[in-house]
């Protein structure tokens, strides 16, 4: 007990001051004297002949904070004033900060020079140095793009049981063969047939060019393209993308028997001013978008003008060639009630004077405006859209048959949409409502009603239930029923739709589409206002549509999709085949001018796609197919659009800010009546080319581009004439176009 009592005092009276340890602090203390006990009154003892003990140091004071600043600023692209949302930004050892969807970012950092490190998916890393303190002003950071990112937005889908082709991103002004718009990119997909390059007049399997329709946010535009091989009538630059649904299109579209091209346009960005400027050889046209006032929403206003007319009486007065197109998109929001006002026209005046014939004038002229509203519902989402449109359409036949039509429509649209655990219900409604005025000049009996004033209304009621089946499985069941009213004769149809997608392993897919389509009488070719006419004389078009398909994405970089179709059409034909040979004689207003006519096409369609972020990018499309027409009296014949064989590779090569491409196009030649046979036209082909260099400055860029169509120089033959020896002679032209522009971006 007596050793473990002295045990326990040696321990109590050992200190880590004894044996020189750090306290905790950091500090070392190794001089210090053990201080007495509290309870112990007795007093140290001191040995008279030790030095006196040295005074204990006062401690330190704790150290002042070091001084904070705040430090803001944004992040841009480089070359642009577009804000990168997501970019991580760190100054000095501090966490990093994300920017928010308009660039900003914030943070407080200690004082002096410290290093700003800035980092972005597709971004280029930016390094700096930064004293906030010295200089308190905001950053302005710009990250230049890696060479092969996207310069675009791409929207994530999820996959689709309905086959479809989307395009988006420089795909939509830079494919080669298509002037910079994106609705001629079509004549280059499979299914499509252009009938004379570079016209654009797109037969798609079969059908024909009158029985496409081509949407822009769900509103049908009434024309595509200026005359004379003009642009398209919508801005470029105010796409988003396109979707190509070539048969099989979805529910909440309707009347056409063929395919669809929709278009998407974007929401503009609400941060600040942005604006592009376009100047081509034959015309400008300048795009602006910028936040509206209240923070709350945005606008987007294009326009186009052509100076072509201005440049063809510096040689001669004879021919007078003007166009311009507008667009305008707003967008508003009144907490989760979401307001898109769109509105885009088009004019088109093309006059010639002949000799001893006076003046011939045609003009084409539409204007549509929309307000659609979306707003959450029961679970899902209502949008509801009233449109306006303007059609007017002066084309003069010969000096005999002057062509005049006006119409005044409106464009009702109503949907709800709504996900039901592994399913999504859309029912919906939309309608157009028409009035035609007389054409004055024709005064004169069995006249078809498409010269006499009358009124349509075409009603439809849709539903569409998407079943995922177990995750690979996807299943789209769709039901239209149609209503046409025309010149008080009522027609009515029912289209079921069921379209399937089944993903075989995780990168290979089957899908399969079918359903009846219906459509009003038309004229071969779309012309404003010249539409909703002959209910009583021709009934309805309409085509039963079925497809099956195999996708494949194993390949590395590439796509791969095999569709084959089988289409039974029942179209508005001319009566007369030969009319390319005997337009003087014709009338286009006659009761007779058109005619019901069966109709079937089948084939193959071929998409190798390879995707845009490779170096080297673009598609190969081949179409095999065979388009037939029932002439009457047993007659069985392939139609005037019929071409066999369709091949487009079209190629894009980035080289540092340089991108070169091609489009190489082959067709078969499509039969012609040559007295009483059918002979083919010779086959086809051209080449185009185009080349893009773009310069990156601080907060704009600008592009130079060249393109060239039909570089090979070659002689597209449209039509054969006997001769009186027996032999027959090709008729035919050669068209080189070059383009040459610039394409600002501030």
């Amino acid at each position: 007990m007596t050793g473990l009592a002295l045990l326990l005092a040696a321990s109590l009276s050992f200190s880590p001051a004894d044996a020189g340890l750090s306290d905790g602090s950091g500090a070392s203390d190794a001089g210090a004297v053990a201080a007495p006990d509290a309870h112990d009154a007795r007093p140290p003892s001191v040995d008279a002949g030790a030095p006196p003990p040295a005074a204990t140091p006062p401690l330190p004071a704790p150290a002042a904070p070091a001084p904070h600043a705040p430090v803001e600023g944004r992040v841009f692209e480089k070359g642009t004033r577009r804000p990168v949302a997501g970019a991580l930004v760190t100054v000095g050892q501090g966490e990093g900060t994300e920017t928010a969807a308009d660039g900003r970012f914030a943070a407080d950092v200690p004082c002096g020079l410290l290093p700003v490190a800035v980092q972005a998916p597709e971004f280029e890393p930016l390094l700096a140095d930064h004293d906030s303190c010295a200089d308190p002003s905001p950053l302005l950071l710009r990250l230049t793009r890696r060479q092969g990112a996207p310069t675009y937005r791409t929207t994530v889908r999820a996959p689709t049981s309905l086959p479809s082709v989307n395009v988006q991103g420089p795909e939509l002004v830079k494919t080669p063969g298509a002037l910079g718009d994106p609705f001629r990119v079509v004549e280059s997909l499979p299914g499509v047939a252009s009938v004379l390059l570079p016209a654009p007049l797109f037969v798609v399997r079969g059908a024909n060019p009158g029985n496409t329709g081509f949407f822009l946010d769900d509103l049908k535009v009434p024309a595509l393209f200026h005359l004379a091989l003009g642009p398209s009538v919508i801005h470029p630059y105010f796409f988003d993308s396109i979707d190509f649904y070539p048969g099989g299109y979805p529910a909440r579209y309707g009347r056409y028997v063929a395919g669809i091209v929709t278009g998407q346009t974007r929401e503009a960005p609400a941060d600040m001013v942005h604006a592009s400027v376009d100047v081509r050889l034959f015309d400008a046209g300048a795009l602006v978008t910028g936040p509206l006032p209240g923070g709350h929403g945005s606008v987007e206003a294009a326009a186009r003008y052509s100076y072509t007319g201005e440049a063809l009486s510096l040689f001669s007065n004879a021919v007078q060639l003007q166009y311009w197109d507008y667009q305008l998109r707003a967008d508003r929001r009144f907490g989760p009630l979401h307001l898109t006002l769109l509105a885009f026209g088009s004019s088109d005046l093309l006059a010639s004077t002949k000799l001893n014939a006076g003046q011939t004038e045609l003009s084409l002229r539409f204007n549509r405006i929309s307000l659609r509203a979306r707003a959450p519902v029961a679970g899902g989402f209502v949008t509801a859209s009233a449109a306006l449109g303007t059609d007017h359409t002066q084309a003069p036949l010969e000096q005999q048959y002057p062509l005049t039509i006006d119409s005044l429509s409106m464009f009702p649209r109503l949907s709800f949409r709504r996900p039901i655990g592994p399913t999504a219900l859309e029912v919906g409604f939309d309608g157009q409502l028409q009035h035609f005025d007389a054409l004055s000049a024709v005064q004169r009996p069995m006249v078809l009603d498409l010269a006499r004033a009358r009124d349509a209304s075409l009603l439809a009621g849709y539903a569409s239930l998407v079943v995922n089946a177990g995750g690979r499985l996807v299943l789209t069941p769709e039901l239209r029923l149609d209503s046409y009213r025309v010149s008080g004769v009522e027609k009515a149809d029912l289209g079921p739709r069921l379209s399937a997608r089944l993903a075989i392993g995780d990168r290979s897919w089957i899908t399969a589409a079918g359903g009846r389509f219906t459509q009003a009488p038309s004229l071969p070719l779309q012309l404003p206002g010249a539409e909703s006419f002959g209910l009583a004389l021709y009934g309805l078009q309409s085509s039963w549509q079925g497809s099956l398909g195999l996708g494949t994405k194993r390949a590395h970089g590439f796509e791969l999709d095999v569709t084959g179709y089988l289409q039974r059409y029942v179209l508005t034909d001319l009566r007369d085949p030969s009319i390319n040979a005997n337009i003087v004689n014709i009338d286009p207003l006659a009761d007779d001018f058109l005619v019901p006519r069966d109709a079937l096409s089948y084939g193959l369609e071929v998409l190798i796609r390879r995707t845009q972020t490779e170096r080297l990018y673009g598609w190969l499309s081949y179409t095999l197919s065979e388009n037939l027409r029932a002439f009457g009296g047993g007659v069985i014949a392939p139609s005037d659009w019929d071409q066999r064989h369709i091949l487009n590779l079209v190629l894009g090569y980035r080289i540092g800010p340089y991108t070169i491409g091609g489009r190489a196009h082959f067709n078969t030649g499509r039969p012609v009546l040559v007295g009483d046979n059918f002979v083919r036209l010779p086959p086809y082909y051209q080449i185009d080319l185009r080349a893009d260099r773009r310069y990156v400055f601080k907060a704009w860029s600008l592009e130079l581009y060249a393109e060239l169509l039909n570089a090979t120089l070659n002689t597209e033959v449209i039509s054969l004439s006997p001769g009186p020896d027996g032999q027959i002679s090709q008729n035919g032209y050669r068209i080189v176009l070059p383009s040459i522009g610039l394409h600002a971006e501030f």
